[in-house]
């Protein structure tokens, strides 16, 4: 990867880790994450007439539709983990899908899994099951059975389930998609990207509208500034990548990109003063160079 590449990742990866921090650090982060998403909803729906919709066949929409569901979960699962857990234990955990989507991809798209790939996901299931301990070395399976059932690890696996899924379903609904000839190639990606995080977005309005209880002015009255920054954050964390994906190999992108695990938790441990930091930052660089691993593994 070129310098500039390198640079364009890692500010990615800051970017990606600074809308966490800034959920985490919310009052609440499910309100939070509803203004985030209403504010990006409302980009999505400005922009999606300029795009050829009508072109988009019946098949890519029950893609679209499955990835905006899967995605509506995520930001419920994310935000209810920060809600209950600690930004450098539900990220990492929530952010090892690099390490899983070959296991899915072997399982349900009939793609191969290497040796080195094999061995990377045991890293990241290593680093994993440090983060469990929660600092606590004894008696180990024990307190990992207790550790996995404690909220903040429900819901962080649940995060990472999502994006496992979400990942496999937009790299099939994208196949799909390139056999639709009448829409520009380059226009594909970012057209159904906007669909279904408008959909996404529908759908967590929804839900938010539901649990709020009549309280939608008291969640109107919350400061909108530090949302905005997340939603505009979200757009130029995921834009850079998609820049930097014009160049260099994918493989590299997703490996650099998983530095954001490592920089969430000195985030943690540093400007929310949260505990574990040395087990956590040794977990995380366990992870690391499982991704390092997936990523370069041929």
């Amino acid at each position: 990867m070129s310098i500039v590449s390198i640079f364009l990742v890692l500010l990615s990866a800051s970017i990606h880790v600074g809308w966490n921090f800034l959920t985490k650090s919310s009052l609440n982060p499910k309100i939070f994450s509803f203004q985030k998403v209403t504010i990006i909803m409302g980009f999505g729906t400005l922009a999606v007439p300029w795009f050829p919709v009508q072109d988009i066949r019946g098949y890519v929409w029950i893609y679209i539709l499955l990835s905006g569901i899967i995605h509506g979960l995520y930001i419920v699962s994310l935000s209810s983990a920060y809600e209950v857990g600690d930004i450098s234990y539900v990220y990492p955990i929530a952010r090892s899908a690099p390490a899983f989507v070959p296991l899915a991809a072997f399982l349900f798209l009939g793609e191969n899994i290497s040796c080195q790939g094999g061995i990377g996901i045991l890293f990241v299931i290593v680093g994993m099951y440090v983060l469990l301990l929660r600092g606590d070395i004894s008696n180990e399976f024990h307190r990992l059975w207790i550790s996995m059932k404690k909220k903040d690890s429900v819901w962080a696996f649940i995060t990472l389930f999502t994006v496992v899924a979400y990942t496999i379903t937009d790299k099939a609904g994208m196949s799909a998609f390139s056999e639709v000839k009448t829409i520009n190639p380059l226009m594909q990606g970012p057209l159904y990207l906007l669909l279904e995080n408008v959909l996404c977005c529908l759908l967590f309005w929804a839900y938010m509208m539901f649990r709020s209880d009549g309280k939608l002015r008291s969640i109107l009255s919350h400061d909108w500034s530090k949302p905005a920054i997340a939603a505009l954050s979200t757009l130029v964390s995921y834009s850079l990548i998609l820049y930097v994906m014009l160049n260099e190999k994918v493989s590299y992108i997703v490996t650099m990109r998983q530095v954001s695990v490592l920089i969430a938790v000195f985030v943690g441990r540093f400007l929310l003063k949260e505990r574990h930091g040395k087990m956590r930052l040794a977990a995380s660089v366990i992870m690391f160079f499982g991704f390092y691993l997936v990523g370069t593994a041929k």
